[in-house]
């Protein structure tokens, strides 16, 4: 049994970690994808005392990744038992479609930047390229059903 429960803690680690890359690969700070990773791979809401012990966070340090997260919209506060109680908010295909979208509006600037310049007029063809295929993949997360 204790050789189980290791298992899975260790995998809990594993999976906390990788939340923590990918959300620090996608431009958030180190200590809201801390704080994040734990929430999203908690099985109950914690109260932030417990996130700070879980990611050796401040107490006021903690507070403030949470009030950043909750303003992005990535984290929930519930009130239950006179505590404040945080829950992560995981909704992958949100998060991907956000990125998607400041993307593609980079390309559109881009674009945009480069109209009348003559020198780089062979980048249009890529940024065009790169916009259909994002328009691709907003229409595929659109209609999950038609996926194969």
């Amino acid at each position: 049994m204790i050789h189980i429960i290791i298992k899975m803690d260790e995998a809990v680690e594993r999976a906390m970690r990788r939340m923590k890359a990918m959300m620090v690969n996608w431009g958030f700070g180190e200590g809201c994808s801390t704080v994040y990773a734990v929430l999203a791979t908690a099985r109950e809401p914690l109260t932030a005392e417990e996130i700070g012990k879980r990611t050796n966070y401040a107490y006021s340090s903690t507070i403030n990744y949470l009030n950043t997260l909750i303003r992005m919209g990535l984290v929930d506060r519930v009130r239950r038992f006179r505590k404040n109680l945080y829950i992560a908010n995981v909704n992958f295909v949100a998060l991907i479609k956000a990125e998607l979208d400041k993307f593609k509006d980079h390309l559109y600037q881009l674009g945009s930047d480069l109209e009348g310049v003559k020198e780089l007029e062979h980048l249009n063809s890529k940024i065009e390229h790169a916009i259909s295929y994002l328009k691709k993949v907003e229409r595929a997360a659109d209609n999950p059903e038609e996926e194969g």
